[in-house]
């Protein structure tokens, strides 16, 4: 099909967009969509809400063939989640956009920004968020292309509850409905490095200081130890099929 569902709320041409299901295996970003359609609000301008890869998301799956969060801004002759990615810079371009991701890794929750300018500061400051992210290492992300901030949702907790209240904070800090909201003065981390291997678990705790001489992963025949002072970021025991996670320095934007 590669198709890309869009519902626009309102009337008018959309400035702001909510997206889900970038990744398939990950739908509570889409029930906390669902959630606030059925909430009642009013929406003062039209919002665009969607669902990115339906497919995916019908086979519980986080992609068919290609991560879509690596491969924008797209081809409109590639496969399935190439064309997938150039609908969906289409769809966005020249929009404010929040992204709804969960992650398995043991950590607040999070959000993460690729172009780190005062716009995607602002974006991330209405999310209400605590800690933000600037990902730029990470080349291909759909955050790469456009004005967006990502909300990372830890699985440990009532994570559609939590995406649902950070869709809420987002659309009331930017004026999009009418709600009592934080905007918050984050902590910033910038990812410079990621630390692969296979069947490691991850010992330390994300966005808390890993200190130079210091085990941070492990299994039976070997041991991580920090050559560095760094920060954890999306670090895990099984998020990744081939890496451990990321590592950081806080920053200032």
């Amino acid at each position: 099909m590669n198709n890309v569902k869009v519902e626009i709320l309102g009337d008018g041409e959309p400035q702001y967009a909510v997206i889900a299901c970038v990744h398939g295996d990950e739908p509570e970003g889409w029930d906390a969509i669902q959630r606030f359609k059925k909430s009642g609000y009013e929406v003062n301008e039209p919002l665009k809400l969607v669902l990115a890869n339906e497919e995916a998301k019908a086979e519980d799956e986080r992609f068919l063939e290609k991560d879509l969060n690596r491969v924008f801004p797209g081809d409109s002759e590639g496969v399935h989640e190439e064309r997938l990615a150039a609908k969906l810079f289409d769809e966005l371009k020249g929009m404010k956009s929040l992204d709804l991701h969960t992650t398995n890794s043991r950590a607040a929750s999070f959000a993460i920004i690729s172009n780190p300018n005062e716009t995607e500061k602002q974006l991330a400051e209405s999310t209400g968020i605590e800690k933000v992210v600037d990902m730029s290492f990470v080349e291909g992300g759909m955050d790469d292309e456009l004005d967006m901030v990502v909300a990372e949702a830890s699985r440990e907790g009532e994570t559609t509850d939590h995406l649902y209240k950070t869709i809420i904070n987002f659309l009331a800090a930017e004026g999009v409905i009418d709600e009592d909201f934080r905007q918050t003065d984050p902590e910033f981390f910038h990812v410079y490095d990621k630390e692969e291997g296979t069947n490691y678990r991850f010992t330390a705790q994300n966005f808390q200081l890993v200190q130079e001489g210091e085990v941070f992963a492990e299994k039976e025949d070997d041991t991580k130890i920090a050559s560095e002072d760094f920060y954890p970021i999306l670090m895990s025991t099984d998020g990744y099929d081939d890496m451990i996670g990321f590592k950081a320095r806080k920053t200032e934007l």
